[in-house]
């Protein structure tokens, strides 16, 4: 973040979650429900650039942070791997989808306004169905600084 700001370069992050995955571990078991997860890995690792940064935020959510990405990058990048994992075969569990959220680094955010803006636009995707992708409110930076 410190890096963006100073050369005045976009930065955005994009969190992803896998819908239903309680499903696949009680419907195949744990160990297959790893391997979603591992697979999963996989593919969205094919997509992203190399500069882009792929963490496991933890159980089956999973952060992307994309330097000289602005949201509409992030959000074209999003929308690929929301195709990917949805059209790619995972064996035994079938098939998977995530929902995705982003949000662009805004002048004065901190990595927890960041966060809390895509984990946000992760919950709307969440709501509003799943399987989609939802981009952060900018007005939302307001309201989780408080």
């Amino acid at each position: 973040m410190r890096r963006a700001e100073r050369y005045g370069t976009p930065l955005s992050m994009v969190i992803y979650d896998l819908d239903q995955f309680k499903r696949v571990n009680d419907t195949y078991g744990h160990q297959v429900g790893d391997e979603v997860l591992i697979e999963v890995s996989r593919v969205v690792s094919e997509q992203i650039r190399k500069t882009d940064f792929l963490a496991r935020w933890g159980g089956e959510e999973f952060a992307i942070l994309v330097p000289q990405g602005d949201a509409a990058a992030a959000y074209r990048l999003a929308k690929s791997l929301r195709n990917a994992i949805e059209d790619h075969d995972f064996g035994q569990a079938r098939a998977v989808t995530c929902s995705f959220g982003i949000a662009e680094a805004l002048p004065g955010d901190t990595a927890d306004s960041l966060l809390a803006r895509a984990d946000a636009a992760l919950y709307r995707a969440k709501i509003n169905g799943r399987n989609r992708v939802e981009r952060a409110n900018a007005s939302w930076r307001l309201a989780t600084a408080r």
